[in-house]
């Protein structure tokens, strides 16, 4: 019983009243511009919170991204949890309240009060300054005015010449047509690409989804002979068994659909290791679908003779 007080003392510590607030880094925004949203919650240190996660409701707005930090203020700490949103419509929008919640005592909650902020579009006046330095009045319409655009449209055309000659040049020596490739070898050609975009350190996680799903289903398509860009996964799934796909694969791609769809049609943000999981997925079809015999449908090597 010795040690009685000192754990009552620790309780009250954790169950001890926390002070929320919240800021943004702009009152007004352009249309699809990003917009910085903060809830700090002051605390005693080793207090636990509950603050929104990625499936909270921002009611117009649609999160990009998600941090969070904590940082020691004495016998205190501060943790803030820093939201990036945009928003797609015009005029007065509103960031609604949001709860913070004791992970001791969840009545213990406390509200932020609202945001309200003004979206405003692109308006030509921002261009204003260019328009002026282009306008007929400045340039005029004499010898030199025609001199000049004469000028600028031969040398815009000789680029265009130069380049395309370029282009066509290296297009073909160093391309390979794809009508030649292996779905296999389009797999992993896809893939490298994909993976040399970055799009998970740049934030672009979305994108990145939207990307990973067509290179499987393209493999899938050219593997097994159907068209699954198109297809929506319900359409996916009975092609795949249509075409008597083992199980093990058929699973792995089940799991991939599960993991990727709640992104590409809803709003969900997972984290990096649950995105980069997809790529192991999709090489685990690929090697699934590469054993012998693993479907009754498989198609032949793309751009191979007939049998």
């Amino acid at each position: 019983m010795k040690h009685t007080p000192a754990f009552l003392l620790l309780l009250v510590a954790l169950a001890a009243p926390f002070e929320v607030t919240r800021s943004v880094d702009r009152a007004s925004l352009l249309i699809g511009d990003p917009v910085i949203f903060n809830i700090s919650a002051r605390k005693t240190s080793g207090q636990k919170l509950i603050f929104p996660g990625p499936d909270a409701s921002f009611s117009d707005f649609e999160l990009r991204d998600l941090r969070s930090r904590e940082e020691k203020k004495g016998d205190a700490s501060v943790e803030t949890y820093t939201y990036t949103l945009t928003v797609f419509k015009l005029g007065d929008v509103k960031i609604p309240a949001m709860r913070v919640v004791s992970a001791i005592d969840t009545a213990d909650a406390k509200t932020t009060a609202p945001v309200d902020l003004t979206v405003k579009e692109i308006a030509a006046a921002d261009t204003s300054d260019i328009i002026d330095i282009y306008s007929q009045e400045s340039l005029g319409r004499g010898f030199w005015f025609y001199a000049i655009i004469i000028s600028v449209v031969v040398l815009l055309g000789a680029l265009v010449f130069l380049f395309d000659r370029f282009f066509r040049k290296n297009k073909a020596v160093e391309k390979i047509p794809e009508s030649v490739l292996s779905p296999e070898e389009r797999f992993e050609k896809d893939m490298r690409e994909l993976e040399g975009a970055r799009l998970l350190e740049k934030g672009d996680v979305k994108e990145f989804h939207f990307r990973i799903s067509e290179v499987l289903r393209r493999y899938l398509g050219g593997r097994l002979g159907f068209e699954a860009l198109e297809s929506t996964t319900h359409e996916l799934l009975n092609a795949l068994r249509d075409r008597k796909t083992e199980k093990p694969a058929l699973r792995l791609v089940e799991e991939f659909c599960d993991i990727n769809d709640p992104v590409k049609f809803a709003k969900w943000i997972p984290d990096t290791s649950t995105s980069e999981k997809l790529i192991l997925l999709s090489r685990d079809v690929v090697r699934q679908l590469a054993l012998p015999g693993a479907s009754a449908g498989s198609a032949p090597r793309t751009g191979d003779p007939k049998q």
